[in-house]
C-alpha cells in the first residue's frame, strides 16, 4: 500500500465495533448542476426537495453546506436562497394574489362573457332560458363547446332542468292540506308516532312526443315567469300511459307495482281493481307477517272511503288500519 494503511484491518474494526452515534462529519452531496448563468424556472416539487433536504439536516443536526444541496437538485445559488425565503415557503405561485397566473392554457370564457350570458338569461325571457348551452354562447359571440359554457355558467349556479308547467296549488287545496295537518298532528303528536305509518299513492305518467324543455336557471327561480313553459295539450292518441302504486314509511320502502286499468286511460282505480291488484297481492302479505303499520291513503273513492263497499269490508275483515282525508273528515278503521 502506498500510504501504509491496512485496509482489511480497518474494515474488520469497523465491522466488529458496536454501533455508535455517527461521527460529526460534513454531509458531502454529489455536485451536478447546470452552469450558474443559466436560469431555470423550477417546479414546485424541486423547491420542496430543496426545502425538505435542508430542514432534515437542521432537524437531525447534520452539518451541511447549502451550496451542496442546491447543486444536488440542479438549482443555482441565487435561486436556492430565494426558495428558502419565508414568503417562498408559505405561498406558491398558483395562489399568490400579487402575481398573475401565467401557467396553463388561457381560459376561453372570461368573466365578462359570463356576465353577458347571465344578462341574456335574465332579460330575454323564456326563449333565452330554453337555449342550448351552445346557442347561449353564440348569442354573446363565443365559439366553444357546450360543455365549456356549461362549466363556466356552473360557477354562477346555473344549470339545466325541466321547465315548471304549473303554478302553486289552489287556495281550496291549500286549506284542505292545512286542516289535514292539524288533524294528523293531534293524532300523532310525536315523531315516533309516525313510524308505523306507510304512505301509499298511485302515480300516472305518460310518454310520447317531446313536450318538455330543459331550461337554464338558478336555485330559487323555479316559478320565475321566464322559467315557465307554455304548452298545448297533446292528443290522447299520441300518448302512452303507465300506472303504478307504491308505499313508503320509516325504514320501509315497497316495490313499485305496475297495474293495468282496462278501458280507462286516466288510470283511476276502481274498488275491484284496488282489491285484486293492490290489497290482496301486496298489502295482505304485510298483515300476514304481523307487521305493525297504518296504511295512509288519499281520498280516492277506489280506496273504499264509502260507508259500505268491498274494499272497506275487506279492510275490516283483515284488521287493516288506514287513514285518509275525505271531505275534511278522517277515516280510521280499527
Amino acid at each position: 500500500m502506498a500510504l501504509g494503511i491496512d485496509i482489511d484491518k480497518e474494515k474488520a474494526q469497523l465491522t466488529n465495533s458496536p454501533r455508535t452515534q455517527p461521527p460529526n462529519l460534513l454531509l458531502i452531496l454529489p455536485r451536478t448542476m447546470e452552469p450558474e448563468d443559466h436560469y431555470n424556472h423550477h417546479d414546485t416539487p424541486t423547491k420542496a426537495k430543496v426545502q425538505g433536504a435542508i430542514e432534515f439536516c437542521e432537524r437531525m443536526n447534520i452539518p451541511y453546506f447549502k451550496n451542496d444541496v442546491f447543486k444536488t437538485f440542479g438549482v443555482s445559488k441565487h435561486q436556492g436562497y430565494q426558495m428558502l425565503q419565508p414568503e417562498a415557503s408559505a405561498r406558491r405561485r398558483n395562489n399568490d394574489p400579487e402575481h398573475e397566473e401565467t401557467r396553463g392554457r388561457k381560459s376561453l370564457i372570461s368573466d365578462k362573457d359570463i356576465r353577458e350570458m347571465e344578462r341574456v338569461l335574465e332579460s330575454e325571457g323564456f326563449e333565452a332560458r330554453a337555449l342550448t348551452w351552445e346557442q347561449l354562447g353564440f348569442e354573446v359571440g363565443l365559439e366553444c363547446s357546450g360543455d365549456t359554457i356549461k362549466r363556466a355558467m356552473g360557477t354562477m349556479n346555473y344549470h339545466k332542468c325541466i321547465a315548471c308547467m304549473k303554478g302553486w296549488v289552489s287556495p281550496s287545496t291549500a286549506t284542505k292540506r292545512v286542516e289535514y295537518a292539524v288533524i294528523m298532528l293531534e293524532r300523532y303528536p310525536e315523531k315516533e308516532d309516525w313510524w308505523p305509518v306507510r304512505f301509499s299513492d298511485e302515480v300516472h305518467f305518460e310518454y310520447g312526443p317531446q313536450g318538455k324543455l330543459r331550461i337554464i336557471r338558478k336555485p330559487g327561480q323555479r316559478y320565475c315567469m321566464n322559467c315557465i313553459q307554455e304548452v298545448n295539450p297533446l292528443k290522447d292518441k299520441d300518448l302512452k300511459r303507465q300506472h303504478c302504486w307504491a308505499a313508503v314509511g320509516h325504514n320501509f320502502k315497497s316495490d313499485i307495482h305496475f297495474y293495468d286499468v282496462p278501458g280507462n286511460i286516466n288510470g283511476k282505480l276502481t274498488l275491484k281493481l284496488y282489491l285484486e291488484q293492490i290489497l290482496k297481492p301486496i298489502v295482505k302479505p304485510w298483515i300476514e307477517n304481523h307487521s305493525r303499520f297504518v296504511l295512509e291513503e288519499n281520498g280516492d273513492s277506489g280506496h273504499g272511503t264509502g260507508p259500505k263497499n268491498i274494499v272497506r269490508t275487506w279492510k275490516q275483515e283483515n284488521k287493516l288500519s288506514t287513514t285518509s282525508i275525505v271531505h275534511l273528515h278522517l277515516i280510521y278503521l280499527l
